[in-house]
């Protein structure tokens, strides 16, 4: 056996090969507490952003928050509907609160970094996706942490 191809099946012996290919853009979700691997989903190169929603708790309304990696997470825009706890009553500085139909959104550039979320099933945590959304309470942990990998920061928007 050449020299080669037997580095190549002792690669596939120990997984590189279900690797993601090199310099690929995705978002690792991890178990915040033991950092297990929960599950790798490919985000766009030219535009890392997720958008996670929820149901608030109090209102029962649908709120929904837009991340982009750039490629530490920020938080660019929530958008939500009626005035409750935790939900922002005005725009803070450098950002923006407008009115779209009868939900609002903010518009802001907050560091959130760690990114991690409560994998609540009663509060229906959601990953958004073009595919379906992904329950996030179904991955098996309390809490998960999300971070981009292989985006590079030449091809992140800096703006919201």
């Amino acid at each position: 056996m050449s020299r080669p191809l037997a580095v190549a099946l002792g690669l596939l012996a120990f997984g590189a090969a279900a690797s993601p290919v090199a310099g690929a853009c995705e978002l690792h979700l991890r178990d915040a507490r033991s950092g297990r691997e929960l599950q790798r989903l490919p985000l766009d190169a030219n535009a890392p952003e997720i958008r996670i929603a929820f149901e608030h708790s109090v209102l029962g309304t649908t709120v929904i928050d837009r991340y982009r990696f750039t490629p530490r997470p920020l938080l660019v825009e929530e958008e939500f509907e009626g005035e409750g706890y935790g939900l922002p009553a005005a725009p803070g500085p450098g950002e923006r609160l407008e009115r779209v139909g009868n939900r609002q959104r903010l518009s802001l550039q907050r560091p959130v970094d760690p990114l991690v979320v409560r994998a609540s099933a009663s509060t229906r945590m959601r990953l958004l996706r073009p595919e379906g959304d992904l329950l996030l309470a179904g991955l098996g942990a309390l809490s998960v942490a999300m971070e981009a990998a292989g985006c590079t920061p030449s091809n992140t928007p800096s703006s919201p």
